[in-house]
């Protein structure tokens, strides 16, 4: 067992990704005073991912000095003003006109392109990746991008215990999606990396750098 967690620590480091900038930030960048986290695409298969993700972010953004306009708000003034109700309608509309309605200066875009538990006796990989973007809603330009992802992955090479772990990992996935609690570590180790390539409003709390 201890060897397993040895190796579950091993490759975490390994399939977690080291830290790194983000993909863009604006030369001019400047932290939006309020912000709107809109609805997610969606590239996995898993159709609950995007509203997971996103209900997230509104709450771990407040930690790097985010104020996000109440989510419900915002799903409702997409349906009842745009007729959007998928993060995959968002290209119909410009960012200006989508701050204007929330009455927001930024605008969070995101792209969820991996929401996966995967459990197969030997390995059991959880894995999260997603995609966020910035965007000032004045000038409907990009400010910030990033993309991160985390995988915690649980090993076992003896035979028995592998077989063992089998049906409680499918146990374990079933208990997590119905108390709510599927894949949530791993959405925010996820988003908190890429946060971290995101500055802060001044007025925020910083968190502490490893």
């Amino acid at each position: 067992m201890r060897n397993n967690r040895r190796l579950a620590f091993f490759f975490t480091l390994i399939l977690s990704g080291c830290a790194s900038g983000p993909k863009f930030i604006s030369q001019d960048f400047h932290p939006p005073k309020s912000v709107a986290v809109l609805l997610f695409a969606n590239e996995t298969n898993d159709v609950e991912a995007p509203e997971l993700v996103r209900k997230i972010l509104n709450e771990i953004l407040p930690r790097h000095g985010y104020s996000p306009v109440d989510g419900k708000e915002v799903a409702d003034i997409l349906k009842t003003k745009f007729g959007i109700t998928d993060g995959g309608q968002l290209g119909s509309v410009t960012a200006e006109e989508l701050g204007k309605a929330m009455n927001a200066d930024g605008l969070f875009f995101g792209n969820v392109l991996s929401f996966q538990d995967l459990p197969l006796g030997y390995i059991r990989k959880r894995t999260v990746k997603v995609n966020l973007k910035l965007y000032d809603a004045l000038t409907g330009k990009v400010m910030w991008e990033d993309e991160k992802g985390w995988t915690t992955p649980e090993i076992h090479i003896n035979a028995e215990e592998a077989r063992r772990a089998a049906a409680w990992q499918v146990i374990d996935r079933q208990r997590r999606r119905i108390d709510g609690t599927f894949l949530r570590e791993e959405t925010i180790l996820a988003l908190e990396h890429a946060l971290r390539t995101l500055p802060a409003q001044a007025f925020g709390p910083q968190l502490p750098s490893k």
